[in-house]
């Protein structure tokens, strides 16, 4: 969503799109189940590897039930965005989403403050996603039914706490879109566009 955003804002500013089409491209890592120790440990050099201009990250809640402690998880992060700082790529961290689990977001909530507590610079951003996203009605964005998880203690056919559906993923995007780019987008026109089968989703 993000990458289909800024390529059409970026048609409008130079009206050419192929400036847009062959010039903004987006990475989604996608390291299902890692925790921040999983990343500074085996994933740097893949990152650095693609050469971006920008990392967004969206990370943490697995370090709640995995075995990474508060101060871990603080100076992990600290580490991985000091290291990508240091590649001349900026930097925009965000601590995890809050989920429907309620005693999974109180576990949270003291490493979503941690994360806030390290200190940024002009290249290196730390963004408190997690309350920003508890702002919204999360009921309609944990729909999903589990296929399991062990882990979060989620059986199979119960809704999934943890992973947001599409509307969800919209919001997240939305919040990107504001904070790091200044672009205003409607998560329910796109999604509802969409399924329209609009080519091109309007926001």
């Amino acid at each position: 969503m993000v990458e289909y955003v800024l390529k059409e804002e970026m048609v409008k500013i130079v009206d050419d799109w192929k400036s847009a089409s062959w010039g903004i491209r987006t990475i989604n890592c996608g390291y299902d189940g890692s925790t921040t120790r999983d990343i500074l440990n085996e994933k740097m050099k893949e990152i650095e590897s693609f050469e971006p201009d920008l990392v967004i990250s969206i990370m943490g809640g697995n370090d709640t039930i995995l075995g990474v402690k508060v101060e871990e998880s603080k100076t992990n992060i600290e580490k991985i965005t000091k290291e990508l700082e240091k590649k001349r790529i900026r930097v925009f961290w965000c601590n995890s989403i809050a989920g429907l689990n309620k005693e999974k977001n109180k576990r949270y909530e003291e490493y979503a403050k941690a994360t806030l507590d390290i200190e940024g610079s002009e290249k290196r951003e730390y963004f408190d996603l997690f309350n920003e996203f508890k702002k919204f009605d999360l009921k309609k964005f944990f729909t999903f039914l589990s296929e399991e998880n062990l882990d979060e203690g989620i059986k199979e056919g119960e809704i999934d706490t943890v992973h947001p559906n599409q509307l969800g993923n919209a919001y997240i995007a939305k919040i990107i879109l504001k904070e790091v780019f200044e672009i205003d987008f409607d998560p329910e026109k796109y999604i509802k566009t969409t399924n329209m089968g609009y080519k091109y989703p309007e926001y």
